[in-house]
């Protein structure tokens, strides 16, 4: 009995002494790891401590982790001999800014043995943030068939965190992101200019909101983007018949709110001359009567009529502010047409900034017996000094020259041009690509004594026929004043009469003074009043407000984009021009062509 008791006895003395038994080995916890701040999406790498508590090697595997936690560059899993310690690498990649708290838990196993050591992870994980330089961008006014380009920056204003701008959609056609290429990805302080061109495709005013999607949590941006485009509405009446009383039937046309005028354009058969029978306004508003007796002034014109409101600036034929519908009726004043055709050319500026401003693209003929050509058109000193002089007089009233296409008359007959050839010479526009306002400069106009002719007042808007531009003579004597010449012809062609004639009638512009004929007065104390449109040669360039709102408003003034920050006042008239010495007073022969029989 003492020998079996005594052999228990030993077993409870080597259970007890660990000797070949599974006991728990000593206790390890590892270190608690705050990583501060860190990056948005990025990778922060941390280490953890583990210690192998065995007698024998253990291999070392991650059991768990929170998600963003992971191990890195293939340590693990790790032979770790026993007794021995070693820090493994892991990353943090959050998903998400703010407090994150997780853990990670390494596991050791000797095969026989495991032992788990957990590790608590902390970190601020920081917020992605961007800034947009402006969130409006004003593209201003365009004319149809242009562009303007406007830019916005976007910056990644995060300390640590990269943002990425992943897309940007236009909220119109007009619009388009030139650049960059997206998605792109900013590192932080870094910044993406994005640039934007507004094309418009249409009259009105192209607008709306271009959101910018980022992962920056400080979003949604967004960029309000706007622009007006404004230039013709063209409204067509073919083949209108004349009734047994010679007069159409009663057509209709609406204008827009952002109408600043508008032009009736009929042609007809040679030999046929038409009137205006009837026009009205929204709400009935009256400019001429079937009597004939309303309050808008205008001509019998031959072939080729043109009514354009407001040919004034009197307060009661101005146009309806709203828009709206208009209705007229044309008349067979004279001549056996049976029909006619019919355009209403509308001028829109929806840009209320921009209803001073206008273009006036130029076709230029030179005759062949002047020393400019049309290949050496723009080298030409004195020719360029002329198109100077004349687009500074007329930029008084926010006309800026445009495109000038320049063209070669080689036909001899129209050096010295006479009143028999004048209306022929001006068909020859037919030769230009597009119809502008066609300006033919010659040796001689009209056997020498008149220097500058239009044909008619408010000239039309197309090309090709005898009434399609106006001549100024070409010297390189004075070409200071030969601009002058070319500018007082064109504010015919435009609308504007004389301020005063040699019988000493006056124009319908109510802010010209009325001047007397020659010399000064009391009200007049500068000869001619300073005026560019004078019936004399006495040097003035003034055009005045009045007469600057009816020139923009011919259908040859084409809107033109400016700038917002470019916008100012009218320059002011500029200096008054040095007329040649024995100049004739019948300088202008405008007058003189509308009083006689028409040209063609």
């Amino acid at each position: 009995m003492r020998h079996i008791l005594c052999a228990l006895s030993l077993v409870a003395l080597l259970v007890g002494c660990g000797g070949g038994g599974g006991g728990a080995p000593p206790a390890f916890e590892p270190p608690p790891v705050d990583l501060g701040l860190v990056a948005s999406g990025k990778s922060t790498a941390f280490q953890t401590k583990v210690v192998n508590p065995f007698g024998t090697n253990a291999t070392v595997t991650l059991a768990t982790a929170s998600a963003g936690i992971a191990a890195t560059g293939g340590q693990l899993p790790l032979v770790l001999p026993g007794g021995a310690e070693a820090d493994v690498d892991l990353q943090l990649t959050p998903s998400s800014s703010g407090s994150f708290a997780g853990s990670v838990t390494l596991e050791l196993d000797t095969g026989s043995q495991t032992n788990m050591q957990a590790t608590d992870v902390s970190a601020t994980v920081e917020a992605r943030t961007a800034s947009l330089s402006v969130t409006t961008l004003d593209f201003g006014f365009i004319p149809l068939g242009g562009s303007a380009d406007r830019s916005v920056t976007f910056s990644n204003t995060s300390s640590l965190s990269d943002v990425t701008l992943s897309a940007a959609t236009v909220p119109d056609p007009a619009y388009t992101l030139l650049s960059p290429t997206l998605p792109t990805t900013l590192t932080p302080g870094q910044a993406a200019t994005l640039q934007i061109r507004c094309t418009p495709t249409g009259l009105g005013a192209p607008s709306g909101a271009l959101p910018l999607v980022s992962n920056a949590t400080n979003g949604p941006f967004s960029v309000s983007l706007s622009a007006s485009s404004g230039g013709q509405d063209i409204v067509t009446f073919d083949n209108e018949a004349f009734d047994g009383s010679g007069d159409t039937r009663e057509l209709t046309f609406d204008a827009p709110s952002d109408t600043i005028a508008f032009m009736i354009e009929a042609t007809t058969a040679a030999g046929t001359e038409l009137g205006l029978r009837l026009l009205t306004g929204p709400g009935g508003k009256e400019y001429e009567r079937e009597a004939l007796d309303g309050p808008y002034i205008w001509s019998v014109q031959s072939r080729i009529f043109n009514a354009q409101v407001p040919n004034t600036d009197r307060s009661d034929v101005q146009l309806v502010p709203s828009g709206g519908t208009y209705r007229f009726k044309l008349l067979r004043w004279s001549g056996s047409a049976g029909d006619c055709d019919i355009r209403v050319i509308i001028q829109r500026r929806p840009d209320a900034d921009t209803r001073e401003l206008a273009t006036l693209d130029l076709n230029v003929f030179l005759a062949a017996g002047i020393a400019p050509t049309a290949a050496t058109a723009e080298s030409d000193s004195t020719l360029q000094t002329v198109l100077s002089s004349m687009g500074n007089i007329l930029s008084q009233q926010g006309v800026q020259l445009g495109d000038i296409d320049y063209y070669d008359v080689t036909d001899t007959t129209y050096d010295d041009v006479t009143w028999s050839e004048f209306g022929d010479m001006l068909e020859l526009s037919s030769a230009a690509t597009e119809p502008r306002l066609n300006l033919f400069f010659v040796r001689t106009a009209i056997g020498g004594g008149i220097l500058g002719v239009s044909p008619t007042l408010g000239g039309p808007s197309v090309n090709g026929t005898e009434l399609s531009g106006v001549m100024s003579l070409y010297s390189t004597n004075n070409p200071t004043f030969i601009g002058l010449v070319a500018a007082h012809e064109i504010g015919h062609f435009l609308g504007l009469a004389h301020t005063v004639e040699e019988t000493g009638g006056h124009d319908d512009i109510v802010d010209t003074l009325e001047c007397p004929a020659s010399g000064t007065d009391s009200i007049c104390t500068t000869v001619g009043g300073g005026y560019l449109m004078h019936w004399q040669a006495v040097g003035g360039t003034t055009i005045t407000d009045g007469q600057g709102l009816v020139a923009r408003g011919h259908p040859h003034m084409g809107p033109r984009f400016v700038p917002p920050e470019a916008l100012q006042a009218k320059p002011s008239a500029p200096q008054p021009v040095s007329v040649p010495a024995g100049t004739s007073e019948q300088w202008c022969g405008t007058c003189k062509c509308m009083h006689r029989t028409p040209l063609k």
